[in-house]
């Protein structure tokens, strides 16, 4: 029997999301640390709100920036990814809270040099309430930047996943990874300015079948294909597939938006 949740939200594990991260450390082509480090405009002493922080595996790149007198605050609904977090060791003061995005910000207007979210905000509910939420807590010349998948992202674990459910991506998984374009893009555009979008390539190139399960079981994709079939095929079973190739082509996108009154 199909279980259909039409909810875009999605409460990340930190198992999934540390197996997810060290493959992507290992076998991408693309540092996203690096590429952070040359492209966000964060300055020391700037205090930055990142919302879905997840276990704070970014905190460091953004540390090196900001500093001993900068300050992070960070928010994410999870628990168990907090607890994470908060063990993150670099020079930056930190504020970690546990609160839904779908809720309006408990910041006062102006707090912020910079907001930034990173493959999160596409799980939220309503973009013109958290992209309103969002200029009103960047300060004046402030900026926001959006980050997340593109629809032509990892394409090939939509065919893989296919083979083992028979069945084709929903149009909750096709409206999340369009979000950013589609949805955020235009409500970017009509409250901020100098608003720009940069699609960045990369590949994931796994050395073996079992490195490509290991991916693909920690995947959202998986845990939502097992929920909404009733089945869970064990790794034995889905390394019986064949696999033309372990490679996945990833696309990300990045929005940005200037705050100038």
């Amino acid at each position: 029997m199909i279980r259909i949740n039409t909810s875009l939200s999605y409460n990340e594990r930190q198992d999934n999301l540390s197996i997810r991260i060290e493959a992507n450390k290992r076998f991408s082509n693309f540092d996203l640390e690096d590429w952070l480090d040359e492209y966000l405009p964060f300055k020391p002493g700037d205090i930055i709100l990142d919302i879905g922080c997840g276990n704070g595996n970014l905190f460091p790149c953004y540390s090196r920036k900001l500093g001993d007198r900068g300050v992070i605050v960070a928010i994410d609904q999870s628990k168990e990814l907090l607890s994470e977090a908060i063990k993150c060791e670099d020079t930056t003061p930190k504020v970690l809270l546990e609160w839904d995005m779908n809720d309006r910000f408990p910041f006062i207007e102006r707090s912020f040099n910079h907001v930034i979210s990173a493959f999160a905000i596409y799980y939220v509910d309503d973009v013109r309430a958290i992209t309103e939420d969002i200029k009103k807590v960047l300060k004046l010349s402030g900026e926001v930047f959006l980050i997340g998948p593109t629809n032509n992202n990892a394409r090939e674990l939509y065919e893989f996943n296919k083979k083992i459910f028979n069945f084709d991506r929903d149009e909750k998984v096709i409206r999340r990874t369009n979000r950013i374009e589609k949805e955020f893009y235009p409500a970017i555009t009509d409250i901020f300015e100098s608003v720009s979008v940069e699609k960045i390539p990369s590949k994931l190139v796994f050395p073996s079948k079992v490195e490509f399960i290991t991916y693909y079981m920690a995947t959202l994709l998986f845990e939502e294909s097992v929920k909404k079939f009733g089945f869970k095929p064990n790794a034995n079973k889905l390394l019986s597939f064949d696999i033309p190739s372990f490679e996945i082509c990833k696309e990300m996108i990045v929005l940005r938006g200037r705050k100038n009154e």
